[in-house]
Formats: C-alpha cells, sequence, structure tokens
C-alpha cells in the first residue's frame, strides 16, 4: 500500500539515554515497534532513519564507535553497520555527529528481505590520521560491503533500532542522541 508523501512516523522530542562507559552494544533512541503484518512495510516500501548526536573521547585510550540498525531489537538481525570508528587521540568533549541510512523492503513475509544503507559523519576528527569532519559508510552486510538481508520476520511483531557500541569504557566515552526522525518515504 504506497505512501503519496513522505511520511515522518516518528519524530523524538526529547534527548535518548546516554550511553556511558560501556562494551555494550546500546540503542542510542527509542526503538520503533511495527506490528505483526504492519501495513507500513510492503515490497517497495521505504524508510528514512536520521539521527544527530554529540559524542565525547578521551586522551588515554580513545578507541572506537561502531554504528547498527537491526531488525528485531538490539540483539535483531543487523540491517546496516559501519565500520569501527577510530577515535582520536585527542580528547573531545560532545562533538557533533549525524547518522542517516534508507531501508527498502524487497520481500515481506516470515523470511522477508530488505536493503539498507547509511552513512555516519563525526563533525570532530575520528580518525587520528584525517582531517575532519569525516565521513564512514554503513552496509547491509557490514561497513561498505552493501548486500541484501534475508529471513527477516516481517509476520511477528519487530522493533527497529538504532545502536552504538564502544571499545572502550575509559571515562568519559559517550554518545548521546538529540534528534531521531523515522520517515515513510515510499511512493
Amino acid at each position: 500500500m504506497p505512501n503519496p508523501y513522505v511520511s515522518p512516523l516518528r519524530v523524538d522530542v526529547a534527548d535518548g539515554a546516554q550511553h556511558l562507559n560501556s562494551l555494550t552494544e546500546t540503542i542510542i533512541c527509542p526503538n520503533f515497534s511495527f506490528a505483526a503484518n504492519d501495513p507500513r512495510i510492503y515490497q517497495g516500501a521505504a524508510f528514512r532513519i536520521t539521527c544527530g548526536f554529540d559524542v565525547s573521547n578521551v586522551v588515554t585510550t580513545p578507541g572506537t564507535i561502531t554504528f547498527a540498525i537491526r531488525w528485531g531489537g538490539v540483539s535483531g538481525t543487523v540491517l546496516a553497520q559501519s565500520q569501527a570508528i577510530q577515535m582520536d587521540t585527542t580528547a573531545h568533549t560532545s562533538f557533533s555527529g549525524r547518522l542517516q541510512a534508507e531501508l527498502v523492503w524487497r520481500s515481506i513475509g516470515s523470511a522477508g528481505s530488505a536493503f539498507c544503507q547509511g552513512i555516519v559523519f563525526l563533525n570532530n576528527v575520528a580518525d587520528a590520521a584525517a582531517a575532519a569532519p569525516q565521513y564512514f559508510t554503513m552496509g547491509s552486510a557490514g561497513a561498505n560491503v552493501p548486500a541484501v538481508v534475508a529471513s527477516l520476520d516481517t509476520t511477528t511483531a519487530k522493533d527497529l533500532s538504532v545502536s552504538a557500541d564502544f571499545s572502550v569504557t575509559t571515562a568519559t566515552t559517550q554518545i548521546t542522541n538529540h534528534i531521531r526522525i523515522l520517515e515513510a518515504i515510499s511512493s
């Protein structure tokens, strides 16, 4: 059932919970729940996910950050994932970033398939060897490897999640999501 216009499904008006000093992959904004056999999901249905956030890292062990979009919650199937983005060896407090991805359903049902690809932008030096700003692509089968993801069940209720995962627990390594817009962009 095509949507004749871009329709925001969710616009967050409050910050997401801060993800702080943890090695556990954590959602950066509330999950968006799709009902079983949700009429918004059909072959050709397309969605855009946009997040605006701030990140902090420390100088001693800056580590990496990885972003993912998942079907079925934070432990669900990876639809798209960035590479492990190397944080800078200079301490940064609350520098801005943006994630944007598009998700297109190729088929639906108990073994549906989708293609999801996006980009992560960090406004400050995230790669010590390169000048800011940095862009890091996300792909369906891992960073920079676009592929269709199969075996996605659309017949049961599922959450669409955006998550981040740090490689270090050094205080104060953190991310706080400030904006998340989920749009239905099919026509």
